[in-house]
């Protein structure tokens, strides 16, 4: 079979994403995870994005929600090989995402650290919420685990220290669960998610980078994403040349 079928490329595209997001309108009230999610009991939709690899899809997305008048929250991730969140540019994106409306947490990734107990992980967590917090000007009150292992996932409490646990045992039991991890559905497509659990509290995962503006691959979005962090980096290196009067030699 065809992979542009047999893994849904179109799927992938932000005039589906467009689509996706009016489609959970429809069914669902939109919320964010500081608003008293235990006690409710409509058919809610949390929207998060793990921005794994590109915050320029992200504010792509984010744009899109706004379009339709929905908050989600986007989760930053501090040891990430693809953006750095001390970079201008990108706090210039992160900036644009917040006026937007939508709201930050912590994509906190767990392996970065060597954590065997609970007091370690709250130690963690607050450091890197603080960071966040004053880069952002942002209160952060949830986090996400980044790639959690067995291990890690035995914390699963609803929160701690203040800050959610997206991964606690009430989203686990309590909400139905959809992601787009790796850039293709590996359990039920987002669509027939939406329609199958209209009724039912869920949380839908995405990764922006995987989001483009025209059908593509999961490869050709992640080597897309790379080659143009490299361009720019090479064209920021030659601007900066040149503001400095500096030479750019070659053999």
């Amino acid at each position: 079979m065809d992979n542009n079928i047999q893994y849904n490329f179109k799927d992938f595209t932000h005039k589906h994403y467009d689509e996706l997001v009016k489609l959970a309108r429809e069914t669902s009230s939109f919320v964010t995870y500081t608003d008293n999610l235990p006690e409710r009991t409509d058919n809610f939709v949390l929207w998060r994005h793990d921005v794994d690899f590109s915050v320029h899809e992200a504010l792509n997305l984010a744009r899109i929600e706004q379009s339709n008048n929905v908050k989600s929250t986007y989760f930053i991730l501090f040891s990430c090989e693809f953006y750095n969140v001390f970079e201008k540019r990108i706090l210039d994106l992160l900036f644009e995402i917040k006026e937007l409306g939508h709201e930050f947490g912590l994509h906190f990734d767990p392996l970065l650290y060597q954590i065997s107990n609970e007091g370690q992980l709250i130690e963690r967590l607050n450091y890197e919420k603080y960071i966040l917090e004053n880069l952002l000007d942002v209160k952060i009150s949830a986090f996400s685990f980044h790639n959690p292992t067995p291990e890690i996932l035995v914390y699963d409490k609803w929160e701690y220290d203040g800050l959610i646990n997206t991964y606690a045992s009430f989203f686990q039991n309590q909400c139905q669960y959809c992601s787009d991890s790796n850039g293709y559905w590996r359990h039920t497509r987002l669509y027939d998610f939406l329609i199958e659990n209209a009724e039912k509290p869920k949380q839908v995962l995405t990764h922006p980078a995987w989001w483009t503006e025209r059908e593509m691959s999961p490869k050709e979005r992640i080597w897309r994403c790379l080659d143009q962090r490299a361009q720019k980096t090479k064209e920021y290196y030659i601007k900066s040349l040149k503001e400095y009067g500096r030479q750019h030699i070659d053999n």
